[in-house]
């Protein structure tokens, strides 16, 4: 235990008082000094036996909400403390929230008891942010030795993206609509592979009669599972193609946007940003990688290349990629990413530019977006998915 790091000011003030009335009751041989010195250094040991008495408290954190959408009320937690051995006298507690904190003082505990009180978050923006460990403050009744202990553990709370509901994809997706079969086996499909031995809990319709009778045992239907159609979101998480940092929460809004309606339309999505990666039909997958899209500055230089070819590498037979970008990355530079997909690919590029016109330019081979706010990706999608 550091002894300067644990006195308060207060407490400083009290060693100095009591080291110099120590200093001068030896000097002039002043019995009032030597009281006066023998008061503060007994007040100062109380305080430093007060830290070492056993019995930690002990808290946790209720979060009523975890996931909330940017803009919404701010969620309320349910600090639970249970006190040590000691009392613990009004104390200070503080409940870090990302990357601000919350600071509220408690009432009196006696020695073990139990206190419950709600704690009002701040407001936050998009992100994943850690709430907890509740810090507080130990001190002696006086207030000259005080430190600081963690409690409990944090919780994630989830900040997702303001999103738009777009239309359905009705047009624009040509590549894999019509059910390609895949490598996954199905019980129930339309392109059947085989027949196996039936095993409890086999839906008995897909028991094959015929075979069953001749080979003297159940046998049920096996088949591959038809592919849907699959739609590829490719967010550019590099800093430098967005001039604002607004343009870029605008990206991750559209890309969320854009993934929630394919995952409603029961397309298989794959949604990426930098490494923070979702794919399937999960509309609570989708949006909770959102909330953990960042902009990248490193000095890695461009990764968004390499990210695509880690796209193409994980996704086959995608009937739709989507890019989503600042208007300052080059088009030739998405025309490269995009040629890494399958070439039967639709490819559409939205730029999200705060302070651009609405603009959809499309020709044979593109279509480009640009997207200066929320609301008008719906319209703006359902001209450029014709």
């Amino acid at each position: 235990m550091n002894l300067l790091r644990v006195l308060t000011p207060l407490g400083r003030s009290v060693a100095v008082l009591g080291l110099a009335a120590a200093a001068v009751a030896w000097w002039l041989h002043w019995q009032e000094f030597t009281q006066l010195a023998v008061v503060a250094l007994a007040l100062l040991v109380v305080g430093l036996a007060w830290q070492v008495v056993p019995g930690t408290p002990t808290a946790r954190l209720v979060l009523r909400r975890n996931r909330l959408v940017e803009g919404a009320a701010p969620p309320v937690a349910t600090l639970e403390l249970r006190a040590g051995a000691v009392p613990m006298l009004f104390p200070k507690v503080t409940v870090p929230v990302g990357d601000d904190s919350v600071s509220l003082r408690l009432p009196f505990l006696a020695p073990f008891a139990q206190h419950s009180q709600a704690v009002q978050l701040p407001s936050m923006p998009r992100g994943a942010h850690a709430v907890g460990p509740v810090t507080y403050e130990k001190a002696d009744p006086v207030g000259l030795v005080s430190r600081r202990f963690e409690a409990g553990t944090a919780v994630e709370l989830l900040v997702a993206p303001r999103v738009t509901d777009l239309s359905v994809f009705a047009g624009g997706l040509t590549n894999d609509l019509d059910g390609a079969t895949s490598q996954q086996l199905s019980m129930s499909d339309l392109a059947f592979h085989a027949l196996r031995e039936y095993v409890p809990g086999d839906d008995l319709r897909h028991v094959h009669w015929r075979s069953s009778a001749k080979a003297g045992e159940l046998l049920v239907r096996q088949y591959h599972e038809t592919r849907r159609g699959h739609v590829t979101i490719l967010v550019d998480d590099i800093a430098a193609s967005y001039p604002r940092a607004r343009d870029f929460e605008l990206a991750v809004s559209v890309a969320a946007s854009i993934a929630l309606r394919a995952v409603r339309d029961d397309f298989d999505t794959y949604l990426r940003c930098g490494e923070q990666v979702a794919r399937g039909r999960s509309a609570t997958a989708m949006i909770d990688a959102a909330c953990r899209f960042e902009r990248s500055v490193t000095a890695d230089g461009d990764t968004y290349a390499a990210h695509a070819a880690a796209a193409a590498e994980s996704v086959t037979g995608t009937g739709l990629v989507v890019q989503v970008t600042g208007s300052a990355r080059d088009l030739v530079e998405l025309d490269a990413a995009a040629d890494r997909f399958d070439r039967g690919a639709d490819w559409i590029v939205v730029r999200a530019d705060s302070r651009a016109e609405p603009m959809l330019r499309d020709s044979r081979s593109l279509r480009e977006v640009s997207v200066p706010d929320l609301d008008r990706l719906r319209q703006l999608l359902e001209r450029g998915m014709r």
